[in-house]
């Protein structure tokens, strides 16, 4: 797991190889065994608009629904996105970085959604204020055209969607999917 850590025109941090390839592989597997479950995005509570208008036509699964508390062990993606991302050793270098991550570091709640955008899905633009640190890790193991994420208003350029990669960001960033054009994309 390679990461850097940016400050500007926000605190980010983009992640390479996010998962070696046996975590990858168990990751697959409960991908594969989900994708036929994937519901519409009014029930799995996507972002709307003040008039109830959905923002993303992506299929998704809230797996902290599908998983209860009580059994989030059982899901390798929840497993294993716990163990990456709330590392004490990686928080703590956030932190060193960028007071910011005090409230990701600090956050005793998380959600886990997987999504999968195919072909013309996309999330328009939107943001999380409620969610202190988004983590976004994208799998697609064809090359995807389009399903970058996108952060409008701010001076970054759009972050292809490329395989095992994650993107950790503020919830109250705007940010966007663009239109899939080719293949498909699975966000966790």
């Amino acid at each position: 797991m390679q990461h850097k850590i940016y400050n500007d025109p926000f605190p980010h941090v983009i992640i390479e190889d996010t998962f070696d390839q046996k975590q990858y592989e168990l990751i697959w597997r409960e991908i594969n065994f989900l994708s036929s479950k994937l519901r519409q995005p009014q029930d799995y509570n996507a972002a709307t608009v003040e008039s109830g208008k959905y923002l993303t036509t992506a299929k998704g699964l809230v797996l902290d629904t599908v998983y209860h508390k009580d059994y989030r062990n059982i899901s390798d993606i929840m497993l294993l996105t716990t163990l990456k991302f709330f590392n004490p050793d990686f928080l703590e270098e956030l932190v060193q970085e960028n007071e910011y991550w005090v409230t990701y570091r600090d956050s005793t709640l998380d959600y886990t959604k997987l999504r999968r955008y195919d072909v013309g899905d996309f999330y328009a633009p939107h943001s999380d204020s409620w969610v202190n640190a988004l983590i976004s890790t994208t799998i697609c193991p064809e090359k995807v055209d389009g399903g970058s994420l996108w952060f409008p208003g701010h001076e970054i350029e759009p972050i292809p969607a490329k395989d095992n990669q994650t993107v950790i960001f503020p919830g109250w960033v705007t940010h966007a999917v663009t239109d899939v054009k080719e293949n498909h994309r699975y966000a966790i």
